[in-house]
Order: structure tokens, then C-alpha cells, then sequence
């Protein structure tokens, strides 16, 4: 058995490709990740090119939280730096920490903010990411973050074309 979380990532994107609802497959595969992670909340959206806000696509929450399509407008403005420096690499996944005295603790209540792209689908209008708001603190291996970025990559091919205003 391997590590759950590329086996969510690569389930789902098998699950994006080969099916003709792509909506589904792509909250399917959110679902999957969010137990692999142990995530409060999940979400695929558009990271500006600057890195200062995160615009939600589809999003999916633990309990009783709104789950489907979202237009949520992340602002990343406390840890713009860590963002912008992430997104200068070529490294696939980034991980924030979040302290409850931080003034981001009002918009991402969580322990650790990790987000995941994939390199080769960067664009001027911003980068696809898989952002997951952790409870504690996880080190994602990198064959996780690459399996990640094979599941954006298959929902950016198969996403509706209104939702490509990549965050303007």
C-alpha cells in the first residue's frame, strides 16, 4: 500500500479524465484528499500572479460546511512574501503555518495552510492550486505534491471555460 494521499490524487485524477462529469469527479477526488489529509477544508482555485489572494473554484469541507462550486476570494496578503517566493521555485507544494495570533487566523482558521501546484501549468493570469487548510502539521512527500499536480493539471484541461478568468 502506498502513501494515501497520491492514492487520493491519482484515483481522482483517473477519476477527472475518464469521466464525462468532470464538476463531480473533481469534488470526488476533493473528497478523497480531504480524508487523506485530514483537512478541514479543501479547495482548487486561482492563486494571483502576485500571490496576494486565492480565488476558489470548487471546495470541499469536513461536517457541515458548504461544499461545490465556490467564488471565494481568498486574501493571502499575511503571507504574500512566502507565497511570491514559492511561486519564483519550482517546487510543488508550500507550507504555511498559522498561528491563532496571526491575523490570517480569521480567514483560514486552521494550524497549517498547504498549497499545491503544478509547475508546468503556470500562466500570466495566475497558477491552478490545490489549496487544503490542515488541522496539524503535515510534511506532504513529494511523490504526494507531484500526484497532486497530475489532478490539477487534469482539472485545468477539463474545467468549464467560464471558470477560466483565472482570477481576474
Amino acid at each position: 500500500m502506498g502513501d494515501p494521499v497520491s492514492e487520493a490524487a491519482i484515483t481522482g485524477a483517473a477519476l477527472v479524465r475518464h469521466l464525462n462529469d468532470a464538476r463531480f469527479a473533481s469534488l470526488r477526488a476533493l473528497r478523497q484528499l480531504l480524508r487523506a489529509l485530514d483537512a478541514e477544508r479543501i479547495a482548487i482555485g486561482v492563486l494571483s500572479p502576485d500571490g496576494s489572494s486565492l480565488q476558489e473554484e470548487l471546495v470541499w469541507a469536513s461536517g457541515f460546511g458548504r461544499c461545490g462550486e465556490s467564488e471565494r476570494i481568498l486574501s493571502c496578503a499575511a503571507f504574500a512574501n512566502e507565497i511570491r517566493g514559492w511561486l519564483a521555485s519550482t517546487k510543488d507544494a508550500l507550507s504555511i503555518a498559522i498561528d491563532t495570533r496571526s491575523p490570517a487566523w480569521h480567514e483560514v482558521p486552521c494550524d497549517q495552510l498547504l498549497l499545491v501546484r503544478d509547475c508546468a501549468g503556470a500562466n500570466e493570469g495566475g497558477s491552478l492550486v490545490l489549496a487544503a487548510q490542515l488541522r496539524g502539521s503535515v510534511v506532504l512527500p513529494d511523490e504526494a505534491a507531484r500526484a497532486i499536480a497530475i489532478l490539477l493539471r487534469e482539472y485545468a484541461c477539463r474545467r468549464e471555460p467560464a471558470t477560466l478568468h483565472a482570477g481576474a
